[in-house]
C-alpha cells in the first residue's frame, strides 16, 4: 500500500511539473500568435534564404570525424 502512496505522490508532483512547463511554454510562444499573415510570410522567406545559404555553405563544410552530416 506504501508503494502505491508513494507512486501516486510521485505523479503528482510529476504532473504539476508538466504544467507549470506548459503554461511557461505557453507564455513564451503567445507572441506568435498575434503574427499577421504578412509576419509569417515574411519569416518563412527569411528562414528559406537562410537554409538555402547553409546548404550551400555545407558543401564546403569539412567531413566530420564520426561521419555525421
Amino acid at each position: 500500500m506504501e508503494e502505491a502512496w508513494n507512486r501516486h505522490v510521485r505523479h503528482r508532483e510529476l504532473y504539476r511539473q508538466l504544467d507549470v512547463v506548459r503554461a511557461e511554454l505557453k507564455a513564451r510562444t503567445a507572441w506568435v500568435a498575434e503574427l499577421t499573415e504578412e509576419d509569417l510570410a515574411e519569416a518563412l522567406r527569411g528562414l528559406s534564404e537562410r537554409i538555402d545559404a547553409v546548404r550551400e555553405a555545407g558543401g564546403d563544410a569539412a567531413e566530420c570525424p564520426d561521419g555525421t552530416p
